[in-house]
């Protein structure tokens, strides 16, 4: 069995029962227990790395003797430390994440963690207690494979749940939507029978067969990813909770900024609400607001020089269409123009999607630059 099918065995047995069978007061709670006790059973450093963070980040809020702006700053500076420490490249780099090993999940509850702190710095969550908190961030179906939901989504969910054969026969649905996406696009036809049709091609023709493989990598990345959120919102509705969505079609958008208002989403959306909106009330230049978003969401995936570049080259094109976009009162197009200047954004969009992937497909600067020259070979 994959680890994906024993997550999802694990919440269809365990975790979903519980939800329903036990007294209500104890429904939720014991499905953050459960979701501890299978992090404990798969990997001790998460489970404790989480309650650590977790515990630490709530009773940081606690200390009467700090003023809130400490509050805030040292809560989420001991995520960020944490999240650092250890996806950055020099633990990498020593074989330390092989010995060691990765939180589980820890990109997704860091992020949490930080909305969590910041909003309460604001005062804009509802009254709840650490249980509430730690069942909100010990909550299996979201903890691993995202997306990045809100707290106060999630205890407003907590609280009006209800049994609804619908939503439970939906939420079956789409974890069997998300499964077949992962399984029959993304491993057999991308992952298979792609990458064996590359391989043979690659020797008599090295720059459609690289072309493909860019393309295969970034449409492979957005299948599985796409895949792992459907299971995740299916998987949180067997057990009465509604996560947002975190994918909608962005291969279709005519445009960087659109796509990244489509690709996922809940960190897109993070990123916004607390980086963009701050650094540009902060400093008043959008430039600078929007590259610093981007930096953050590609740094987000690790904390690498590749991943650095990529986010930055996220936020130059994202720059790139604000600078030449149409004024919104310039006169309509006729429809047939219009139509076509729009399949031609999609066009432009998805491929310098793709070809931004290239920094974060490889190993090295040295593949990359090897990959450009394969590409663009005469």
């Amino acid at each position: 069995m994959t680890e994906l099918t024993w997550i999802m065995a694990f919440c269809a047995v365990g975790l979903a029962p519980m939800a329903w069978l036990l007294p209500n007061r104890w429904q939720l709670p014991a499905v953050s227990v459960l979701t501890a006790g299978f992090m404990l059973a798969v990997s001790p450093l998460s489970a404790l790395s989480l309650l650590f963070t977790a515990s630490l980040s709530y009773g940081l809020f606690r200390i009467k003797g700090l003023t809130p702006a400490w509050r805030v700053v040292l809560s989420t500076g001991q995520s960020v430390i944490v999240w650092m420490v250890f996806k950055s490249e020099w633990p990498m780099h020593q074989g330390w994440q092989t010995s060691v090993g990765v939180p589980l999940g820890l990109s997704y509850y860091t992020f949490r963690q930080i909305h969590y702190a910041i909003e309460r710095y604001k005062q804009t969550l509802p009254v709840h207690t650490f249980i509430d908190y730690l069942t909100y961030l010990f909550f299996l179906p979201t903890l691993l494979i995202g997306p990045i939901n809100r707290f106060p989504d999630f205890y407003r969910d907590s609280r009006r749940r209800r049994w609804d054969s619908a939503l439970f026969s939906t939420g079956l649905e789409r974890i069997l939507y998300g499964y077949a996406k992962i399984v029959l696009i993304g491993n057999m036809l991308l992952t298979d029978k792609l990458a064996h049709f590359i391989h043979n091609l690659q020797p008599h023709h090295p720059s459609v067969a690289t072309y493909l493989s860019i393309i295969r990598f970034a449409t492979n990345a957005y299948i599985q990813f796409a895949g792992f959120s459907d299971v995740a919102i299916g998987l949180s509705l067997l057990i009465g909770i509604r996560v947002p969505e975190n994918f909608q079609a962005p291969f279709l958008a005519s445009n960087l900024n659109e796509f990244w208002k489509r690709y996922h989403i809940s960190l897109s959306s993070w990123c916004r609400d607390y980086v963009f909106t701050p650094l540009l009330s902060l400093t008043r230049q959008p430039v600078l607001a929007t590259l610093g978003a981007m930096l953050v969401l590609g740094l987000w995936h690790e904390w690498s020089s590749q991943y650095l570049v990529w986010g930055a080259l996220q936020g130059l094109g994202v720059l790139a269409w604000h600078r030449f976009k149409r004024p919104s009162g310039e006169t309509s197009l006729p429809v047939w123009r219009s139509n076509v200047v729009h399949w031609l954004g999609v066009l432009l969009t998805f491929h310098y999607f793709c070809l931004t992937c290239i920094v974060i497909q490889k190993n090295n600067w040295q593949a990359v630059g090897q990959t450009l020259t394969q590409l663009f070979a005469l």
